[in-house]
């Protein structure tokens, strides 16, 4: 109880207000431009967290991008057609044919509506729930952390979409990235090619910066040059808004959406890109009136958003009490928990228990907070659709490269940056996504770690692992999990194309 007061109190400052309120509003401007995504919202302001007051002030304002970001996707979604996040793909669906017959802003408003309630009710689940699972597995050892670690890299299966082999080049290149440098245990360096600038190994930091922002910044300067800076057209919002009738008639679903969508995201790796389809599926399979979807259903609105803003708070389960990122943004928060020296897993509830419950009722506070900033806002956020990428280019790599500097004030870490970036735009060129190398470089170390110390205590007994029953336990599921991923991907897939 006591770390549970420390957290709220932690939390309920006017600092902390101001912060996470300037960050909704950065993550609802990244969300609604399409192709920045909420992971480069997160990238750009993760350098700057290093001046917040406290690790969970900087956890939560990254969690504030990640909520303003995924309603922020809803908003070119149903003004242009094209989903800011890939969470935001069914919003397409009613939210754009909404649009086109002059009812934007009843269709943001229900965006709106659907994706604060369905954040806040998926913030309590984590609320109640973190503690308790994080005692069950408080008396974890090596050889859970170990299994804990394989499960975690199992994800890549989850966040490969449809090409799995590709999924397993880039967590394989993100495991090489990992060895780089110094061994953690034996000190030995391992391709360092005697260069100094290698020693030390890649840091996470500039690594996330080239990865994600740098890479998103060259495609996008690319597709700018490609379309000579053609502009979208954006539909003119009306005033005409959704009514208190309209409200009611739609909670069944956002209830629905939302149950489901909780459910999903406590499975490591599955995320809102599935949850939508699924959420999407099953309200327009309960509704009275499913001829409407596809047309213009403020039902259909109501489920896309809600499935993937409830996602944020259940995906977070998995990444407080077992260390496992939810999904691809939780994999990023992962390693930004890392750079401020906050270790997610069973153990952070009892070593850092204040921390945590900040960062959950931060949580909470910022789906209230979002309710308003869209209200306000949205009007304004949508303009900045129209911002030319000349523009706004040169501003965010002018954001990356101060950024990657101030991490640890090196110009190592630039040049070391630099060369990323080339490798991961020619993956990206090869259509190999960065997420499963980023879950390499974090969770490899990790496993590494855990495999050496589990052998030491045991004698080199490699079959510790299978005769402990809870790290067993866990291998298993990593089976199960792979398995059901590739079905999983393999019907996603499929709705794709249709």
């Amino acid at each position: 109880m006591e770390a549970i007061m420390s957290g709220l109190f932690e939390v309920l400052s006017l600092y902390n207000f101001v912060i996470m309120l300037l960050s909704i509003i950065l993550g609802m401007i990244v969300g609604c431009i399409p192709g920045l995504t909420v992971t480069l919202g997160i990238i750009l302001l993760l350098p700057l967290t290093y001046s917040f007051s406290s690790p969970s002030t900087a956890i939560i304002a990254l969690l504030s991008v990640y909520v303003g970001g995924m309603y922020g996707g809803s908003i070119s979604a149903i003004l242009l057609n094209t989903p800011g996040t890939n969470a935001a793909i069914a919003t397409t669906f009613d939210g754009y044919p909404l649009a086109k017959k002059g009812k934007v802003k009843k269709a943001l408003d229900v965006s709106l509506f659907a994706s604060v309630i369905g954040g806040l009710i998926a913030s309590v689940i984590l609320l109640f729930t973190s503690g308790l699972i994080s005692k069950m597995v408080s008396n974890f050892t090596s050889t859970e952390y170990f299994a804990l670690a394989v499960l975690g890299l199992s994800l890549i299966i989850g966040v490969s979409g449809d090409n799995i082999f590709k999924g397993i080049i880039g967590g394989l290149l993100g495991l090489f990235i990992s060895i780089i440098g110094l061994d953690s245990v034996t000190g030995v360096s391992r391709f360092s090619f005697n260069t100094m600038l290698l020693y030390e190994g890649l840091s996470i930091m500039p690594a996330m910066i080239a990865l994600i922002a740098l890479t998103q910044v060259m495609i996008k300067a690319g597709e700018f040059i490609n379309t000579k800076g053609a502009q979208n057209d954006v539909s003119k919002i009306d005033k005409e808004g959704i009514t208190n009738e309209e409200r009611k008639s739609i909670i069944p679903a956002i209830l629905r959406a939302t149950g489901i969508s909780s459910l999903i995201g406590t499975m490591p790796g599955v995320g809102g890109g599935v949850a939508q389809f699924l959420c999407y599926n099953e309200v327009k399979r309960v509704s009275k009136h499913p001829e409407e979807f596809g047309k213009g259903s403020l039902e259909g609105v109501a489920a896309a958003e809600a499935s993937n803003n409830a996602i944020v708070g259940t995906a977070m389960i998995p990444l407080l009490t077992l260390g496992i990122p939810g999904d691809g943004v939780t994999a990023i928060l992962l390693g930004a928990f890392i750079l401020h020296g906050i270790i997610p897993g069973p153990t952070m509830f009892t070593k850092q228990g204040a921390t945590a419950y900040a960062i959950i009722f931060g949580l909470l506070i910022v789906n209230i907070l979002l309710y308003f900033m869209g209200l306000i806002f949205t009007k304004q956020v949508a303009k900045i659709v129209q911002v030319r990428y000349s523009y706004l280019g040169p501003l965010i790599m002018t954001f990356c490269f101060a950024g990657a500097f101030a991490a640890n004030g090196s110009v190592y870490e630039v040049i070391l940056m630099m060369g990323v970036l080339v490798i991961s735009y020619i993956l990206s060129k090869l259509d190999i996504s960065v997420i499963p190398i980023m879950l390499g470089m974090i969770l490899a170390p990790i496993m590494e770690q855990n495999f050496v110390n589990s052998m030491i205590i045991y004698d080199g007994d490699i079959m510790i692992f299978f005769k402990r029953p809870i790290s067993l336990v866990i291998l298993i599921l990593t089976a199960i999990l792979v398995w059901s991923f590739m079905k999983v991907n393999k019907k996603v897939a499929g709705m794709n194309k249709m």
